[in-house]
């Protein structure tokens, strides 16, 4: 009985990687599966199709009529498969891969042979240039593995899961397909892992071929087009959390009198981090919403504005800091995070740290986490990007409000 259901979603494609792709897919170890061409709006690619897949009866083609993306694509293939009760595991491959021999029998037979509650399968998968040759080493590909290995749970932090994978159709069948895009398939992992584990096969599946001249990747490399990725990606994460119960942690608030270019690249710095549970109010101190107007459209989905009109920075902190719900805050300064995980590093420190530690921060030269503790000086004078315990942090402003001037 043929149970796996593959799909491939095809739009514009270089003839070259489209065959290498098909012809990896149709000589594969395991043959009993049936493949889904979606060709979507481009109907100049069906003869190519036909003529590389040379009459297989395992391969249909369905066409869109005109292009619909990559998740209108995936949903129109797998519905045949969740018609038919027979297909009990499903993947989807790109047009311009390259797959192991063993990579549907591999996947196949991690599932088929784990537990009923294991429902994603994953494994590491090697990057490739447009000349199919190999981007990382094995110290490279080392690191990868142990980054793919982390638990569950870290796929509210990152996509672990990659690009070499397959799922069971039962609990595919329990949520709505695949939607936001150009997030589509890290949004689809956190929805689906919310009903069943995942284990993760420390080898290599997959050549991935990376920014290849039609992918998705290769089309996000302006800044607005980063930006449009960036707002997606946060905002399933920020779902899954809505979906999981689980509040912030974190409150960032980041007083301007004015924006500019250096406040923007600061706001950019912040969207960047790995760490996202947290909520950001940006003060807008203008008196006209003039940054508001001018920051908004940066977008973040966990961002607020709130104005201060002809406001001082200490006066508006002490209004904000007392609204905040979230057992940490941090006041952002003018200089950016150094390391894509600053936030985290500060976050996971504050949490192991005793009760008399009220906030932490990186020493000026970026090489310690330094402590703040109650009742006890600072050698830091500056509370600009320094994690505090939210109700320290209103302690220390009420305490400090006299010594601080409105015109700073």
């Amino acid at each position: 009985m043929v149970d796996l259901g593959v799909v491939m979603p095809l739009y514009k494609q270089k003839p070259e990687f489209l065959a290498a792709a098909l012809d990896s897919v149709l000589k594969q170890t395991f043959q009993k599966f049936k493949l889904v061409i979606v060709i979507d709006g481009a109907p100049d690619m069906l003869p190519l199709v036909q003529k590389l897949i040379k009459g297989d009866r395992r391969v249909q083609v369905v066409s869109h009529v005109y292009n619909q993306g990559v998740a209108k694509a995936l949903n129109t293939g797998f519905q045949t498969f969740y018609d038919d009760p027979q297909f009990l595991y499903l993947t989807w491959v790109s047009s311009d891969n390259i797959y192991d021999p063993r990579f549907l029998e591999t996947l196949r037979n991690a599932l088929a042979k784990g537990p009923p509650e294991l429902g994603v399968v994953y494994s590491s998968f090697q990057s490739i240039d447009n000349e199919g040759r190999a981007i990382h080493d094995e110290q490279s590909l080392a690191l990868q593995r142990q980054y793919q290995s982390q638990p569950k749970e870290k796929l509210l932090d990152s996509s672990l899961i990659g690009v070499s994978f397959m799922y069971k159709s039962r609990f595919a069948k329990m949520i709505d397909g695949y939607e936001l895009v150009p997030v589509e398939d890290y949004d689809y992992w956190l929805r689906i892992t919310e009903h069943c584990d995942i284990k993760y096969i420390p080898v290599e599946l997959i050549d991935y071929r990376v920014n290849s001249t039609f992918s998705v990747s290769a089309k996000l490399q302006s800044t607005a087009q980063h930006r449009v990725w960036r707002y997606a990606y946060h905002l399933a994460r920020h779902r899954a959390r809505q979906r999981r119960g689980i509040a912030p942690y974190l409150t960032i608030l980041f007083p301007l009198k004015a924006s500019g270019e250096e406040a923007i690249e600061r706001l950019e710095n912040l969207y960047e981090q790995t760490f996202s549970n947290y909520t950001c109010c940006i003060l807008d101190l203008s008196p006209d919403m003039r940054v508001t107007a001018e920051l908004s459209h940066i977008s973040h989905p966990t961002t607020d504005f709130k104005w201060f009109p002809n406001t001082g920075i200490p006066t508006a902190l002490l209004h904000a800091v007392q609204m905040i719900q979230t057992p940490y805050c941090l006041i952002l300064g003018p200089n950016r995070f150094l390391d894509l995980m600053d936030l985290n590093v500060l976050y996971e420190q504050m949490e192991k740290a005793a009760s008399e530690v009220i906030s932490n921060y990186y020493t000026a030269d970026h090489t310690q986490v330094g402590y703040r503790h109650a009742n006890s000086s600072s050698a830091k004078i500056e509370i600009h990007d320094e994690l505090f315990r939210t109700r320290s942090l209103v302690d220390h402003l009420k305490a400090s409000f006299a010594e601080m001037s409105d015109s700073d």
